[in-house]
């Protein structure tokens, strides 16, 4: 029988073979399971630890070019909580992706992140599988009731946008004109009328709350779209002015869907929240609990939705028009189409558009190079799958970088040249050209593009055939002299 102080001795001489053991057990497991997470995934750059690659991302758009010409059109790496980012970086990669299979990804990240926090997981631009299939159909149906890119939605659009025209011939007399207090009136006004069937006055209040909307747009154009998985409000100081700004922006849609249920009649809607709220009564005839997914908390969340994504088709116009006031002989070509065509007497309208191929072209190529969204919002896939042959495991974060389409110079030649005859060809007539995409594309491109589309472009041309535009002093303004 062994003694105590024999079997002290034993374990003395085996301890340390004993620690290599279970040392080169747990290196072997992490070896493993760093090849099972990373075999044969898209190449791309090493991160730090826990942080992942999001330290040395500073302007996404153009870092992913950069990463590309060094790890192919399809590469990813690892970002806060080990979540795994996959880029898009060429018309053709993001074609097979998000067109040819886009029922593969038309899903959105199930993890904590910016879209997701948007509207707590609910709504539109949010949902996913039947739900969200049941709702776009729903959506499609009642925008075409509406009149979305129809004369019954562009008279309000002209309505509005005569309202801003005099407005800045007025503040033209003296200063120079900050667009996005003009621009975002008429994108919210829009909006408004669509989903609530109201318009609100241009005061104090709203200015407020047209800076707050385009502070919290900004959110998502940089390196927060990375953060996955992870509570902002913990590590990110950015984070609370940020939610102060959603819960403010929230709080005044949620009010206008209360108001619609008080004060609507069933027999004639006047709005989308109308729609929504009798098929909600439809199916709740019809036995369905609570309206089956057409549930209060929902239509909230999709009216958020709108009302966000429709602000920021105001920071689109506002940003085409402030490239466009760069190139005045530009202008000069765009305003004898307009004459021509038009007139001064009306305003343009969407009609017109295929009259006037030079101001069509003018603005592909003003999306083109001043595009505000250059990337997409975050796709996902449900099931392991792979692209280009690598290996894509389940809910890896799907990005499709658009500049890339952009700036392609074998799509575009030249690309950081300023030239609309590129959608013409000799003869003046406007030709396919492959891009740019500003409202995205596949299933899940942006659900209100026609009306935005519209929008922006009675924007754009009823502003140019009223002013003579020059940049201004100051970031965001320009300085109008009313056309003669």
């Amino acid at each position: 029988m062994c003694s105590i102080p024999r079997l002290k001795e034993v374990m003395r001489e085996i301890l340390p073979e004993l620690l290599y053991a279970a040392l080169a057990l747990i290196v072997t497991w992490l070896t493993f399971w760093w090849w099972k997470n990373n075999r044969q995934l898209p190449p791309g750059p090493w991160g730090l630890p826990l942080l992942g690659y999001v330290p040395f991302i500073k302007t996404p758009h153009l870092d992913y070019c950069r990463l590309a010409a060094q790890y192919g059109d399809v590469f990813s790496f690892r970002t806060v909580g080990s979540q795994l980012f996959v880029i898009l970086n060429s018309s053709k990669a993001i074609k097979e992706v998000l067109v040819n299979r886009a029922d593969e990804f038309n899903n959105r990240l199930p993890k904590n992140n910016l879209l997701n926090w948007l509207s707590d997981g609910q709504g539109i631009a949010q949902e996913v599988g039947e739900v969200w299939s049941e709702h776009r159909k729903f959506f499609l149906q009642t925008a075409k009731s509406l009149g979305f890119g129809k004369m019954e939605v562009e008279g309000r659009i002209h309505d509005e946008v005569r309202r801003m025209l005099t407005d800045m011939r007025s503040e033209s007399k003296n200063q120079c004109v900050r667009l996005s207090d003009h621009v975002s009136y008429v994108a919210n006004s829009t909006i408004s009328h669509v989903l609530f069937n109201r318009s609100f006055k241009k005061d104090e209040t709203f200015k407020k709350h047209v800076s707050n909307m385009d502070k919290f747009i900004a959110t998502f154009n940089g390196y927060p779209n990375l953060l996955v998985g992870i509570p902002f409000e913990i590590f990110f100081a950015w984070f609370t002015n940020a939610n102060q700004r959603r819960v403010e922006l929230r709080k005044f849609s949620d009010s206008m869907v209360a108001e619609r249920i008080r004060v609507r009649d069933s027999d004639n809607p006047e709005g989308f929240v109308d729609c929504f709220l009798n098929q909600r009564e439809d199916l709740i005839k019809k036995g369905h609990k609570d309206g089956g997914t057409f549930t209060i908390s929902r239509l909230e969340a999709t009216a958020w939705n709108m009302y966000f994504a429709f602000e920021s088709t105001g920071c689109t116009a506002v940003g085409l028009l402030l490239e466009l006031s760069k190139h005045s002989s530009v202008q000069q070509m765009i305003q004898s189409e307009l004459d021509s065509v038009v007139g001064r007497e009306r305003l343009p309208s969407w009609g017109d558009r295929s009259n006037m191929p030079y101001l069509d072209a003018c603005m592909q190529e003003l999306y083109r190079v001043a595009s505000q969204f250059p990337l997409t919002a975050i796709y996902s896939n449900t099931k392991e799958t792979t692209i280009k042959g690598f290996r894509i495991p389940v809910h890896s974060a799907i990005v499709a970088n658009l500049h890339s389409i952009n700036q392609d110079p074998e799509i575009f030649p030249q690309p950081e040249k300023f030239e609309p005859n590129r959608f013409l060809d000799s003869s003046g007539k406007r030709i396919k050209v492959e891009g740019p995409y500003p409202f995205g594309l596949g299933k899940r491109t942006c659900i209100a593009e026609s009306l935005a589309q519209m929008e922006v472009f009675i924007i754009i041309t009823s502003v140019v055939q009223s002013f003579i535009m020059q940049p201004g002093d100051n970031d965001g303004t320009v300085r109008l002299i009313p056309r003669e």
